[in-house]
């Protein structure tokens, strides 16, 4: 199990935030205690409460304000792989559906959360070297106190960061606030910000410990590759304040700074891919540490089934359930039928990714595959079967948010050498084979599994109530359900999940849950695993080429996990993709809930609007984003 960074005493420390608002008050002057205030006069005077005051700074990322919901779930829609439920006028509706006006609640409680991280990592960049400890300590004293202080300095980059994605030119303090200081600065270009955020994170890395974490705390390696993200960024496309398009004609620079982390990285090998796509987030769901896998993750701790540091993932994020045998679950994360279509049906990213079922009270999953029931597929990857359900995680949960797994930085490895080579060479291979390989089961023992109906019965009363049971066989996540009767005989059924690792062929059982009908049996067999010719993608793509493979092998493989908006506009194609994808969708129905085409306006929602409680206060930001 995972060990918080997270506990009471902690929580109690980093409460002290409530009392920051740094850079802007709400819709009126208010008088403001910094958080340095705090801290100068409690803290700092041993390694202990330097070490509270740090997790103060990690404490603003596990807020549902920040990655328990909105950054993660609710910022990352609506694209070609994923888009919130239903429409009306909830803010997580609003902005997924390129609704969100300046006057958008959920805009300015995300931009409040991130620079009240700033603000206390820079209390405690300013505050650990004027320790007396930081130069008279024992050694050890010594190293916690610069790790600290790189884990501030990583933090404060990271949060600049992810303001600078949603916002662009933002209002920019590398200064602790004071009691009567000026909190209202002016709008900063954002390669300045990056030159400063790349600093950040160079200096961070010189200072935090190589070894692999127990916790969730960052290390050098994962400063390292998180650099690498944000290289790629700082070199991507974003809006302007002419609301045009566009990357610094310096780019490669960024890529070339990316590269040389990679590298760096790649050198010391800490990471590993789980051999078992599935295992990863099961893992996720029970609380095991993966720091091999998930490189830079986000805490979360709910020990009493309250608010607090918890999350919704899994919650909000899952298939459908009913409360029952599973907590029940709101399932508010759609996949468009066209995403599903785009996998090789070997694939087992697939059926892992994606549930194109629900679950009922008894913990049945019972199929959606018919009339506009499509349109109702979910996101899978954190169900409810894979959970603890423990008391305390009925509503919220505690299962951590993974900002950078392994398989991201590979894949972003093959995009960086693509780009600086002027296509693919053998490391952009090898790189986006490893994910792929993966995504295949091609290194784990065992196969996936299809089942055939040998007899369909008689007297069956609804597809619903007959149950298709998989067991034995070695293997997991396999599951079938019935799809069609015939005059109360099995019509057609569906593999939900063809599963991985059976070493030999399982047992299918087929039950009537009302006790009406009986007589049907069926056989499961091995499916033969791909070769590695089919896996792998074919030798001798162009740059062009193998860049439109690596967009769509980063939708496979990280799909749901917060990233697939911020690449589309990276890359410069979110407009593009969601036209493509209502096209996709129309061709399936005309009436295909996909509301993105009606409310996406280029060159206006790659950005979202200065929150209008910012701008009413401060009024040093003397314009709106493009089209606001």
């Amino acid at each position: 199990m995972k060990n918080k960074i997270f506990f009471r005493r902690a929580i109690i420390a980093a409460s002290f935030a409530c009392l920051l608002f740094p850079l802007n008050s709400c819709d009126k002057e208010l008088e403001v205690t910094p958080y340095s205030y705090f801290t100068t006069n409690n803290f700092f005077s041993n390694v202990d409460e330097a070490n509270m005051a740090t997790l103060g700074v990690y404490e603003a990322m596990s807020s549902m304000d920040s990655y328990g919901w909105n950054i993660s779930l609710i910022f990352d829609a609506d694209t070609d792989i994923m888009q919130m439920s239903g429409t009306g006028a909830d803010d997580w509706r609003t902005i997924a559906h390129y609704q969100g006006i300046s006057q958008t609640n959920t805009f300015y409680t995300v931009w409040s959360k991130l620079y009240e991280g700033i603000d206390r990592a820079n209390v405690v960049i300013e505050k650990v070297p004027q320790m007396a400890l930081f130069t008279d300590g024992s050694q050890n004293q010594k190293d916690q106190l610069n790790k600290f202080l790189g884990e501030a300095k990583f933090l404060r980059g990271f949060y600049y960061s992810e303001l600078v994605r949603l916002w662009g030119d933002v209002p920019f303090k590398t200064k602790s606030s004071q009691s009567g200081d000026d909190l209202k600065g002016g709008l900063i270009d954002r390669q300045e910000i990056y030159t400063q955020i790349i600093k950040d994170m160079q200096e961070a890395s010189l200072l935090l410990p190589d070894a692999t974490p127990t916790d969730e705390r960052i290390n050098k390696w994962g400063a390292k590759s998180m650099l690498a993200r944000v290289a790629l960024f700082a070199g991507g496309y974003s809006l302007g304040a002419d609301g045009t398009m566009k990357r610094p004609a310096n780019y490669k620079e960024y890529y070339k700074l990316a590269q040389q982390q990679i590298n760096d990285v790649m050198a010391q090998n800490p990471y590993k891919l789980n051999p078992s796509y599935s295992k990863v987030f099961k893992n996720q769901c029970q609380h095991v540490l993966e720091p091999t896998e998930n490189i830079f993750q986000v805490a979360f701790y709910n020990p009493s089934g309250a608010l607090g540091n918890a999350s919704w993932v899994g919650n909000f994020n899952g298939p459908a359930t009913a409360n029952g045998f599973y907590p029940s679950n709101i399932a508010r994360c759609l996949v468009p039928k066209p995403f599903y279509s785009s996998f090789n049906t070997a694939d087992q990213r697939r059926d892992f990714s994606i549930a194109t079922y629900s679950i009922n009270a008894k913990g049945n999953k019972v199929p959606l595959l018919t009339a506009r029931q499509d349109e109702s597929w979910t996101v899978a990857k954190w169900s409810r079967e894979y959970q603890t359900n423990a008391t305390a995680e009925r509503v919220y949960t505690h299962i951590n948010w993974v900002v950078m797994r392994y398989s991201d930085l590979l894949l972003m490895r093959a995009e960086v050498e693509n780009e600086l080579n002027e296509g693919p060479n053998t490391i952009a291979y090898d790189a986006i084979n490893q994910v792929r390989r993966r995504g295949f089961g091609a290194d784990i023992q065992g196969s996936q599994i299809a089942i055939n109906i040998n007899n369909a019965g008689t007297g069956y009363t609804g597809p619903a109530n007959v149950l298709i049971q998989i067991t034995g066989g070695g293997g997991s996540d396999a599951s079938a359900a019935v799809v069609t009767l015939n005059n109360g005989a099995i019509g057609t059924i569906a593999m939900l999940r063809s599963g991985d690792g059976y070493t030999s062929v399982p047992t299918v059982t087929i039950t009537s849950v009302d006790g009406k009908g009986s007589g049907a049996t069926a056989t499961a067999r091995l499916v033969t695993k791909p070769t590695s010719t089919a896996i792998n993608l074919p030798s001798g793509l162009n740059k062009n080429d193998f860049f439109k493979a690596l967009q769509q092998e980063r939708a496979w493989e990280l799909s749901g996990e917060g990233m697939r908006r911020a690449d589309l506009i990276r890359w410069g194609v979110l407009a593009e993709k969601i036209t493509e994808t209502n096209t996709a969708v129309k061709a399936i129905r005309s009436n295909y809930f996909y509301p993105a085409i009606i409310n996406f306006v280029a060159g206006k929602n790659e950005l979202y609007p200065f929150p209008q409680n910012e701008t009413d206060v401060n009024k040093s930001i003397t314009r709106q984003n493009p089209k606001y």
